[in-house]
């Protein structure tokens, strides 16, 4: 038992002092989405959206990042959005509710891609491309916040996720509007 006790010790130690940190896992009861977002203006496809500005806004952990996917011929538009507050911040105003107040932005190893590609992942293009209504559009997004399951986007536009490095970015969001009437 002592052994076991110091050998465990002795490696700890040795991955601290190499500067070796656990690796960020990806989990197997997540929804995993690819897309290649444009940064331009686009009337057919996704486009990324980052305000630079809320960089220096307290409320933020981190800027927030919308992706829109839409279609202006078809009438289609779902914003999947990334969000994480400062929990200091949000709770001058209401309370934190960190499941939902607390998006993560999951950096790792490039060799992730062979345990989310076990899952199937959606590539946002495709799936805009094989709608054939809005309806047909809002049903998918409802059937994806029935699940309950955290949703994670894989950027390929992103310059991390681009360079074909050995690092890979996955970053969390949500399904927060479409453009179905509330009446």
């Amino acid at each position: 038992m002592k052994t076991w006790l110091l050998l465990a010790f002795v490696c700890t130690a040795a991955f601290t002092a190499l500067g070796v940190e656990p690796q960020s896992r990806v989990k197997g009861d997540a929804i995993y989405l690819y897309c290649s977002a444009s940064t331009q203006d686009t009337r057919e496809g996704i486009e990324r959206f980052e305000d630079a500005e809320n960089d220096n806004d307290p409320l933020f952990a981190h800027r927030p990042i919308s992706f829109e996917m839409k279609s202006k011929q078809k009438n289609i538009y779902i914003l999947f959005f990334h969000c994480s507050f400062n929990p200091a911040e949000l709770s001058k105003t209401r309370p934190v509710d960190p499941a939902k107040d607390q998006m993560e932005i999951v950096t790792g190893s490039r060799t992730m891609l062979r345990f989310i590609n076990t899952f199937n992942p959606i590539t946002l293009e495709n799936k805009l491309a094989s709608f054939k209504t809005k309806e047909e559009s809002w049903a998918w997004v409802d059937s994806l916040k029935a699940t309950g399951k955290q949703i994670y986007l894989i950027d390929w536009s992103d310059p991390v996720n681009g360079s074909g490095g050995t690092e890979l970015r996955l970053i969390q969001v949500a399904p927060t509007t479409i453009n179905r009437p509330l009446f």
